[in-house]
Formats: C-alpha cells, sequence, structure tokens
C-alpha cells in the first residue's frame, strides 16, 4: 500500500517537472523576453526623461514649502508634557489644510499633468514615436510602459514628499521619535490617497496626450481641471447656497469627490480623530462636511466633529472616480492604437 502511494506521488511529481520544463518555463521566457522586458525598457526611459534628480529635488521642495510653513505657526499645546498620541493629532491637523489643497492637490496634480503631457503627443509631433514603433513593439506596451513609468515618477515622489513632511513636523515642533512612530497611519492614509490621485490624473494626462496633438494643450486643459476643482467650486458651492444641493451640483464638483476620498482612508485608519478644528476648515474646502456638530439624539451630547453633508458615500466616491480613470485609460488606449503616426 505504502508503495503504490510512493509511486503515486512520484508520478505526480515527474510529471509536475515535465509541465514545468515544456509549458511554464518556455511561458515564462516568451512573457520576459517579448512583453516584460520590453515595456521595462519603456518604463525605464520614460522614467529617466521625467526623472532627473534636479526636477526631483526642486518638485518636492516645492510640495513640501507651505506645509512647512503651516508646521511652523505656534502650538497650542507644550509637546514635551503630552502624550505621543495627543502630539501626532495636533501635527495631522496642522497638515490636512496644506496637504489636501496645495501638496497632494494643486502642485501634485499639475506636476502629473505637465511630466506626463509630452509622453506621447510630443513624441508623435517630433517624429519620435514612429522610430518606436517601427521596431518589434507593440503600441500597447508603448503605451503602457509611459504610463508606469510616469506612475513610478508619481509614486516615489509622493512617498518621499509624505514622509520628509511627516519627520520636518516632528522635528519643528518636539524631536520625539515616538512622536514620528505614531504619526505613521496618519502618513500611511495620505500616502494611499496619493496614489488614488496619481491613479486618476495620471490615466487623465496619458489619455489626453494619446488624442491632442500638441503637450502644451493637454497640459493647459490639465490645469483648467485642477484649478476648477479645488478653486472654482469652492467659490461656486460658496455663490450657489442652497441652489448647490437644490440642483445637485455635487455631482460634477471633483473638489467634493477627492475630499471625499481623501476622508475614506482617513477614518479607515483612525489617522485623526474627528473634530471641529480641522473639520471646519475642509468642509469650507470641498464641502464634505456640514457645520453642525454630531449629537447624540438620546442624550442630547456633542460627539465631537461635524456631520457629514452625505451627497455621497465616500466608498462611492473612490468607486465612480476609479471607474473613470479605467475608462479614460481604456479610450487613451484605443485612441493611439487608432491615431496616424507619420513624419
Amino acid at each position: 500500500m505504502n508503495n503504490s502511494k510512493i509511486s503515486i506521488t512520484e508520478k505526480i511529481k515527474n510529471k509536475t517537472k515535465k509541465l514545468n520544463k515544456k509549458v511554464i518555463l518556455p511561458a515564462k521566457s516568451w512573457l520576459s523576453r517579448n512583453i516584460f522586458k520590453r515595456t521595462a525598457i519603456i518604463i525605464k526611459k520614460t522614467f529617466q526623461d521625467i526623472s532627473s534628480f534636479k526636477k526631483i529635488i526642486i518638485l518636492i521642495s516645492i510640495i513640501l514649502v507651505v506645509p512647512s510653513l503651516f508646521l511652523l505657526g505656534a502650538s497650542p499645546v507644550d509637546f514635551g508634557l503630552i502624550s505621543p498620541f495627543h502630539a501626532a493629532t495636533v501635527i495631522s491637523i496642522s497638515l490636512v489644510f496644506p496637504i489636501f489643497f496645495w501638496s497632494l492637490g494643486i502642485i501634485y496634480t499639475i506636476s502629473i499633468g505637465t511630466s506626463g503631457s509630452p509622453l506621447i503627443a510630443e513624441e508623435i509631433s517630433s517624429g519620435t514615436m514612429l522610430m518606436l514603433i517601427s521596431k518589434p513593439v507593440s503600441r500597447i506596451k508603448i503605451f503602457f510602459g509611459k504610463y508606469l513609468g510616469l506612475f513610478l515618477h508619481g509614486m516615489i515622489v509622493s512617498f518621499i514628499s509624505i514622509f520628509t513632511i511627516g519627520w520636518i513636523g516632528v522635528l519643528i515642533k518636539s524631536g520625539n521619535i515616538d512622536h514620528f512612530v505614531t504619526l505613521i497611519p496618519f502618513l500611511t492614509a495620505l500616502y494611499l490617497y496619493s496614489l488614488f490621485i496619481l491613479f486618476l490624473f495620471t490615466s487623465i494626462t496619458i489619455a489626453l496626450s494619446s488624442i491632442f496633438k500638441k503637450s502644451r494643450n493637454v497640459s493647459m486643459l490639465i490645469i483648467f481641471i485642477v484649478i476648477f476643482s479645488f478653486l472654482a467650486f469652492q467659490i461656486i458651492r460658496m455663490l450657489a447656497g442652497e441652489s448647490y444641493v437644490i440642483f445637485q451640483l455635487y455631482h460634477f464638483d471633483l473638489g467634493y469627490h477627492l475630499g471625499n476620498v481623501f476622508i475614506l482612508f482617513i477614518e479607515s485608519l483612525d489617522a485623526i480623530p474627528p473634530s471641529a478644528s480641522w473639520q471646519d476648515t475642509f468642509g469650507m474646502l470641498t464641502g464634505v462636511f456640514s457645520y453642525e456638530s454630531k449629537i447624540d439624539p438620546d442624550q442630547n451630547i456633542i460627539l465631537g466633529g461635524l456631520e457629514k453633508t452625505n451627497y455621497y458615500l465616500p466608498i462611492t466616491s473612490l468607486l465612480i472616480w476609479l471607474i473613470i480613470a479605467l475608462l479614460l485609460l481604456a479610450f487613451g488606449l484605443i485612441s493611439f492604437k487608432k491615431r496616424e503616426i507619420s513624419i
């Protein structure tokens, strides 16, 4: 009986080895040689074109300047006397507005747009793309190679920026390493949000670069979208008053949806306790919070924090814009595949 079990086991092992040798290894080799290797070359070249050391340092410096100014303001507490959790909360509250509006808002999104706008449009107009497609590499590989190169650039910039501003905050306020450790959930929430922003605006940028002939037009359109989302809709929201809700303008308010997704990541990691001290400004900026405090209906006690407007559930905002990003990505790929490329 034992001998039969051993023989069956050996047969299975032998068949697995043969399958691995005849099918799996050749498949891996073919994928590596024909897809991954060529796409990796495009990713590397794209990343090198947009990510010089000087450019990254300048961009990160611009991203950090406004949050650093907010951190230099006077603190309402003595950091030597409070707990690490309390210290991390105070630092986080100081950073919510400048990071959402400036660092991961206007600056980060515009940098993605201006860095990615020439990747397809300019290479087609300059004739570089014609040389590239004349080689044994498909347009799909070129498209996703450009996309991933830009995405990698954005990942590195946001990671360095977010965790550097965390260190800056701790150094300015207390110099206590425990405060930085306690700040990590907040920094992680920011980084997850930055990946969402990166995916959305990389998709928009590469799609537009595949459609427009001039990279300048792509950059200008991205800047318009950013300014309209983070600035213009604030004015519209204030001027419209109740009409904003009556006419359901929040459907088209990208700033509101981005704020909703931001809150989703903050709440999912319990990164900042609910408090009117930061929700008031954030609500004015995005429309995510109303100006009414949370109250226990039974005991009539203020629970802390402001009520959400709840035009959309945060997870719904996330899914809607992920789907829009995927549709834009697909549309950009189809446009690039059909686009006539000549000298």
